[in-house]
């Protein structure tokens, strides 16, 4: 197994920015045990990932607008984090609006696995997929859907 090399890159107007395997972007999250922000692909997407001994879980993958999902900036992210930490396990657990999404990263090589084969519950109430009639019409903005 390669070492993992971290490099400090400064601190200009914020966080600690730290460079891993040469791959700029991740802050550390001091309040969480071996937590990393990853914000190099930042304002478009980030996500947070949780190291350990021989395994990097990711969380909280998000690209923020609508408009900007489907068009790669969720997979550029997470090669990103393969090349970061070329020979660690990677993993997620994924809720059922997103499987695709992980499935196609386990395809690609991006990550290793997909670590819960059953349904997930989504937090997301406005998402279609998980969460597809809501009664009152009530917690779902439609204008965020496109």
């Amino acid at each position: 197994m390669t070492e993992i090399k971290i490099k400090k890159c400064g601190n200009v107007n914020g966080p600690r920015i730290y460079s891993i395997n040469g791959v700029s972007g991740f802050r550390v999250h001091h309040a969480k045990n071996n937590c990393w922000i990853y914000n190099g692909r930042s304002p478009i997407s980030n996500c947070w990932i949780f190291t350990g001994k021989n395994s990097v879980e990711i969380h909280n993958v998000i690209v923020y607008d609508s408009r900007d999902r489907n068009q790669s900036y969720g997979t550029k992210m997470i090669a990103d984090i393969r090349r970061a930490f070329p020979n660690k396990h990677i993993w997620v657990n994924t809720a059922e609006c997103s499987r695709g999404f992980w499935e196609k990263m386990v395809e690609r090589g991006h990550i290793d696995s997909i670590e819960n084969q059953y349904y997930w519950p989504c937090m997301d109430t406005n998402c279609r997929i998980c969460h597809p009639i809501r009664a009152t019409g009530k917690r779902r903005n439609d204008e965020v859907i496109r």
